[in-house]
């Protein structure tokens, strides 16, 4: 290697994501099965039907699932800890608009020890009072913290405004909400969420046929004690006009702002270049907002615009913190780059700065399967179309300054945009 010579930049060439196998079980769940890596490892990522909106908050599904490994019907909470370190294995949770995730990562030679023990947490979760009650004090601890944050309240209003007025994915956490759930409310939850014919698995690494078996006989051990969740979308239903919204915070040192507006949804066609125009505004540390705002003027330290698609709608977020006194200047320096975005779009060395970054981030998810299993599972959380990863890589290949410009003279007009403000003097 050469290190006085830089390497020579150049496209990626086409790419192709690995195909998923999909199974049926015995039972109805559906297993996806996606083979890669260098090492016997693998995540096998289990899915239930019933998220935030179904379940009223994404803390309570996120406790749901959490709280099964905290003690089964015939293991405690430490003991199932202790097997799980012994063998190297670690969970997580992941709480989805209209799902529960569970997560669990493992290697290949311990599989046939873990998958038993993993099944009966699926199963038959205890729910221990003292458990939650431990998990409640550890919310309600971040909770509290979070009201300190100027960045958290503007986001929970924000998100509250894009949403609409009683969106069930706009409900704000509070104390309360943390407070009231109990274990017989996660009981009974349990108990309807648990049914195999609406639920997916995910198994992605090296493994082999014994991996596959083993992970296959647990899930198919899976009964249907309830019906699962019945998902109706509700669009989102942000401010028809532009809205500007203040939150105080006493003695704060900085104001946190937030800004946005509505945008076509996944299935239009305006979507993946829309994203694209966004991700040159804002989207990456060379973005049109970066170079103005943080490096040319030094009015914040980091300012961040994207486009977040969901199956309720879409909406452009665009997000920074900043001193109080420069909160003004902070919107119409935001407003005047929209602006440029469709007089002077990205050409030469930036466009192609833009489209190295787009395709960079696009290849990303053909590093690891559990990137390539993120992806599959992204079409039953948010509604990606199956050959959304094609959409992508063509939309970037044609992305040209007139794309860039159309898009944003259609859609990033800062007439239209909402802004939330959170800070001492709001």
């Amino acid at each position: 290697m050469n290190r006085v010579q830089a390497p020579v930049v150049r496209p990626f060439g086409h790419l192709d994501v690995p195909a998923e196998h999909i199974e049926i079980l015995s039972n109805g769940l559906t297993l996806h099965v996606i083979e890669g890596g260098d090492q016997p490892v693998s995540r096998l990522t289990v899915v239930f039907e019933g998220g935030a909106a179904e379940l009223g908050h994404e803390i309570v599904s996120s406790l749901l699932v959490s709280q099964m490994i905290e003690g089964t019907s015939s293991l405690t909470g430490d003991e199932i800890a202790d097997i799980l370190d012994y063998n190297g294995a670690r969970t997580g949770v992941r709480p989805q608009s209209h799902h529960s995730v569970a997560d669990l990562w493992f290697l290949n030679t311990r599989a046939a020890e873990l998958m038993p023990l993993w099944g009966d947490c699926l199963v038959n979760p205890a729910y221990p009072d003292q458990a939650l009650e431990t998990a409640r004090r550890r919310l309600l601890s971040a909770y509290m913290a979070s009201r300190e944050e100027v960045s958290a309240l503007a986001d929970e209003a924000f998100t509250e405004l894009m949403y609409g007025p009683g969106h069930p994915l706009g409900r704000p956490q509070t104390a309360e909400l943390i407070q009231e759930i109990s274990t017989a409310q996660l009981r009974e939850l349990h108990r309807q969420i648990l049914c195999p014919e609406r639920m997916h698995a995910f198994l992605s690494g090296k493994y082999d046929e014994n991996v596959i078996d083993s992970v296959r006989a647990m899930l198919e051990s899976i009964p249907a004690t309830g019906r699962g969740f019945s998902i109706d979308i509700l669009p989102m239903c942000p401010p028809a006009e532009a809205t500007r919204v203040s939150v105080h915070k006493e003695n704060a040192f900085q104001d946190a702002v937030m800004a946005g507006l509505a945008t076509p949804g996944r299935e239009h066609p305006d979507y993946v270049p829309l994203r694209l125009t966004i991700m040159a505004l804002g989207g990456y540390f060379g973005s049109r907002l970066m170079a103005n705002i943080r490096e040319e003027k030094g009015l914040t330290y980091g300012i961040s615009a994207s486009l977040l698609g969901c199956r309720e709608g879409a909406y452009m977020a665009i997000a920074a913190q900043c001193d109080g006194r420069y909160t003004d200047m902070v919107l119409t320096e935001t407003a005047a780059e929209m602006r440029r975005m469709v007089s002077e779009p990205p050409v030469g060395e930036e466009l192609m700065r833009l489209k190295l970054h787009a395709a960079t981030s696009l290849a990303e998810i053909l590093d690891t399967p559990a990137a390539i299993a993120g992806y599959y599972a992204n079409r039953i959380f948010v509604g990606t179309p199956a050959d959304y990863f094609e959409q992508q890589q063509q939309a970037i290949d044609a992305l040209t300054s007139d794309k860039i410009a159309e898009m944003a003279a259609k859609y990033l007009i800062p007439e239209n945009l909402s802004v939330v403000l959170a800070g001492q003097n709001h």
